[in-house]
């Protein structure tokens, strides 16, 4: 069981759950893709992959690419991503009430994100979060971290127990990454990822808006619940 109340650190993924990125994100994925030589990728299909770490992208659409060319693709991404990308990032409605709660009752708030970390900065002080959020733990520009990785490296950044903190994200990635580190995960049904995706990663608690994730996460102290967290948790939902 983990008591709600004793929740010293909140760490937010950001794509799909702080913000809405994909009137940014789809022309720079298109972008990459039509480097690595993949065009006409219907926006269903790119939508699969938001959350995804680019390398992987590459890989799924083009299992042949080469090193190189996955490095031209990234950088190609960027260079569209951070002229035009960062600025088409919106927030969902409720969450400056929500970590604004969470600034109140005295838990520190951590931006936990796959996105390279200057790219999350960036977006982080755009959308105005940075006089919310104590810090932002992001990939390398590589892309190769993993979110068991970042999500670890939160923890001593917040320097809390796991049982301390909670994961919040839309991505199998975030639940993933949660429950490998004891960390309790939550999946927000307002993003990108679907019920079932959370479910089979592992997620047992859900939110479907940042109102609803407010008043049942954040502003209860007398609220415990079942984490289902257990060391081979994360290593099975891996195999599914």
């Amino acid at each position: 069981m983990t008591y709600i109340g004793a929740m010293q650190a909140y760490f937010f993924d950001l794509d799909g759950t702080l913000t809405d990125s994909r009137a940014g994100l789809y022309p720079a994925f298109r972008r990459g893709l039509e480097t690595i030589g993949v065009q006409e990728v219907a926006d269903a299909q790119l939508k699969t992959f938001l959350g995804t770490p680019l390398p992987q992208i590459f890989r799924t659409m083009r299992p042949d690419v080469s090193q190189i060319e996955i490095d031209h693709g990234m950088a190609a991404f960027r260079a569209l991503f951070e002229r035009t990308g960062i600025v088409a990032n919106e927030l969902y409605p409720g969450v400056i009430d929500l970590l604004h709660s969470i600034q109140k009752r005295g838990s520190v708030i951590w931006v936990v994100t796959s996105k390279p970390q200057n790219q999350a900065v960036e977006v982080v002080r755009y959308l105005k979060l940075d006089k919310y959020v104590a810090g932002v733990i992001g990939a390398g520009l590589a892309e190769t971290d993993t979110k068991t990785d970042l999500v670890g490296r939160a923890l001593a950044a917040a320097r809390v127990g796991s049982r301390e903190a909670v994961m919040v994200g839309d991505r199998s990635y975030d639940i993933i990454g949660a429950i490998e580190n004891g960390v309790l995960p939550v999946g927000v049904l307002w993003g990108y990822g679907s019920e079932d995706e959370l479910r089979t990663a592992g997620c047992r608690h859900f939110a479907k808006s940042p109102d609803e994730f407010r008043v049942a996460y954040v502003e209860t102290r007398a609220g415990f619940v079942d984490s289902g967290l257990g060391p081979a948790a994360g290593r099975a939902a891996l195999t599914r």
